[in-house]
């Protein structure tokens, strides 16, 4: 028991981790200040404990009472934990009724008034026939239920849910009712309920339609008609083929021989058949990588410039303008689509008119929440060069560099942008004017 004290550091420093989750209850912060008390006040209880239970197993005349000293203090310790993981130290809903209420899952829980998910009340959900289909799934006599949204058109009497998924992306989870199938709280439409399969992580077809299910997919409302349902097949996580089209994400590619198509092994957005390369679901003037010069090839394809001594190309793959200096063009923030050389300053591959590369900045992006504005990112539309404003490629006229801002608008969900004198994007509400009139909380995240 001594020699322990060699690790007590360790166990101390290990146990300010128990406060990092938020506090649910006042049972709760009692559990947690209760194991922290036992490893923070070992080496103050330890001899005294050593020196009274001997006394006390020499005083009974069992020795072998004295083995279980060492028990004390784990068992306190467990005891504590166990009452941290009843349903005693559980956050309770406001205005809960203590004498129904009983938790279902690890998200929904029921009293005789409502159903709740987390300690929200679940509205439009029904108590007396609400049931768990899995860990996420919940359903009522009328509505299906995923993560406390409500499915539309979902059917609760022959829905199925199944919480596990192949992908490590539970976003790609795929359930189903009699009539269609589902991602997350997304109805597919799908074509034909017969034929429809899972193809990879991020695809799914039948005979009429190819869906794609990845994460910036607009799911349900983006689909496209299928060459052929026997030779579907995934490439990646963004390009498929089958024998008559290659697709990328929700688009066919234009052009793209199927049986010569490859995903370019230097990055997954990439492809190239015997014809050309493509970026995304654009063809390019280039038909290979090989032959010409490449800049920031390091970096990754997403970072390099090519030229075949003629045109330049960006890492899109569009050719850029004449007269664009391949020795020093590079982006000017990663991620973003703006390019400058020593002369002139590009968006994509079109010139901004008048734009000055050494004045040249991308305005910071505001991402407004309903406590609190961060801007620690740079936006992916405005920019500015001394006073004036660019939207992407084009001049905004009238607008005011000193006090322009914009970002997105996590509260209504939109996009917004703003000077002193008008809005440009989005629209005002509350948040919007706090930030306008630089009356609320900046931080970093």
């Amino acid at each position: 028991m001594t020699a322990s004290l060699a690790v007590w550091p360790l166990a101390f420093f290990t146990s300010i981790f128990l406060f990092d989750a938020p506090i649910r209850s006042a049972v709760d912060e009692v559990s947690r200040l209760g194991m922290a008390f036992t490893i923070w006040l070992y080496p103050l209880y330890l001899f005294p404990l050593i020196i009274l239970w001997f006394r006390l197993s020499k005083r009974m005349g069992a020795a072998w009472l004295f083995c279980f000293c060492p028990v004390i203090p784990i068992a306190v310790f467990s005891f504590f934990m166990a009452l941290g993981s009843s349903e005693y130290a559980e956050s309770k809903p406001e205005g809960y009724d203590p004498s129904t209420y009983r938790r279902l899952s690890g998200a929904y829980a029921v009293d005789v008034n409502h159903v709740y998910f987390g300690n929200e009340i679940l509205k439009g959900a029904d108590p007396s026939s609400f049931r768990v289909l899995g860990e996420r799934h919940a359903a009522d006599s009328r509505h299906v239920w995923c993560a406390g949204d409500s499915i539309p058109g979902a059917d609760p009497s022959t829905f199925v849910a199944s919480d596990s998924c192949s992908s490590p992306d539970i976003s790609l989870e795929l359930t189903h009712d009699a009539h269609d199938y589902y991602c997350g709280s997304n109805p597919l439409n799908v074509a034909d309920m017969g034929s429809f399969k899972r193809i990879g992580g991020s695809w799914a077809i039948d005979r009429w339609k190819v869906y794609y299910l990845g994460l910036v997919a607009r799911i349900g409302k983006d689909t496209v008609a299928i060459g052929d349902y026997h030779t579907f097949r995934e490439l990646n996580s963004f390009y498929a083929a089958d024998d008559k089209y290659v697709y990328y994400m929700n688009e066919i590619v234009e052009g793209a021989d199927p049986s010569t198509f490859a995903v370019l092994k230097e990055d997954l957005h990439y492809g190239q058949d015997k014809y050309r390369l493509y970026y995304h679901a654009h063809a390019s003037a280039l038909r290979s990588l090989d032959g010409i010069r490449h800049k920031g090839m390091e970096r990754g394809l997403v970072e390099t410039f090519h030229t075949d001594g003629r045109t330049v190309y960006n890492p899109e793959l569009m050719a850029m303008p004449a007269g664009t200096d391949f020795n020093t063009i590079h982006r000017v923030e990663r991620y973003r689509d703006w390019y400058v050389d020593k002369n002139r300053v590009y968006y994509e591959n079109r010139l901004l008119p008048g734009a000055s590369p050494k004045s040249f900045r991308i305005f910071p992006s505001h991402y407004v929440f309903a406590d609190d504005v961060s801007n620690n990112n740079r936006s992916a539309d405005y920019s500015q060069d001394g006073s004036r404003v660019y939207y992407r490629d084009s001049l905004l006229s009238g607008a005011d560099a000193a006090s322009f801002v914009c970002g997105y608008d996590f509260v209504e969900s939109q996009p917004f942008a703003f000077d002193r004198n008008r809005y440009y994007q989005g629209r005002p509400n509350p948040a919007l004017e706090a930030l306008r009139q630089e009356k609320c909380r900046l931080i970093s995240r």
